[in-house]
């Protein structure tokens, strides 16, 4: 997404947000969870967001997974900004513009693995100018709290 992206992940939000909540079959297991996310926890959301994806205690449904990691991302998180921005980098909705800036607002908040994959798009110039200068900053960053892919990939960045 470009800078008004912003608008942009509110309009998804809401729009998501009014996805059949009340029709959501929460397993007994899950429903602390479930009330938490409900009552604003961006955590929690997120949490929710993962189990639907991964089918962890619950169906897997991707509507309900982007819906809850959408709502913990308008809310900041930077772990649902990554997690939204990858999905962004993926068919059938493949947008590099919307994953790059979410993946720069969480890699802006210090999340190592945004950091690294803003550097593979700003490497490939998908949704971003190519430019290895700033993909090997972006790299040099995620490494340096130990960020693994980034520590495996950053001495192959100068190369051609």
């Amino acid at each position: 997404m470009s800078r008004p992206s912003t608008f942009a992940l509110v309009l998804l939000t809401l729009g998501l947000a009014g996805c059949a909540e009340s029709g959501d079959d929460i397993p007994p297991a899950l429903a602390g969870l479930h009330q938490r996310a409900v009552s604003g926890d961006a955590a929690a959301q997120l949490d929710l967001g993962l189990h639907y994806v991964t089918g962890r205690g619950i169906k897997p449904d991707e509507r309900a997974a982007l819906r809850w990691i959408g709502q913990a991302a308008a809310q900041g998180n930077a772990a649902a900004r990554f997690e939204l921005g990858s999905d962004y980098t993926l068919a059938p909705q493949q947008d590099y513009k919307r994953a790059a800036d979410l993946l720069r607002r969480s890699a802006l908040q210090g999340f190592a693995p945004a950091q690294t994959s803003l550097a593979m798009l700003h490497r490939a110039g998908a949704g971003v100018p190519e430019d290895r200068i700033e993909a090997y900053a972006w790299l040099d960053q995620a490494a340096e709290p130990g960020e693994r892919d980034a520590r495996d990939w950053r001495p192959t960045f100068g190369r051609t």
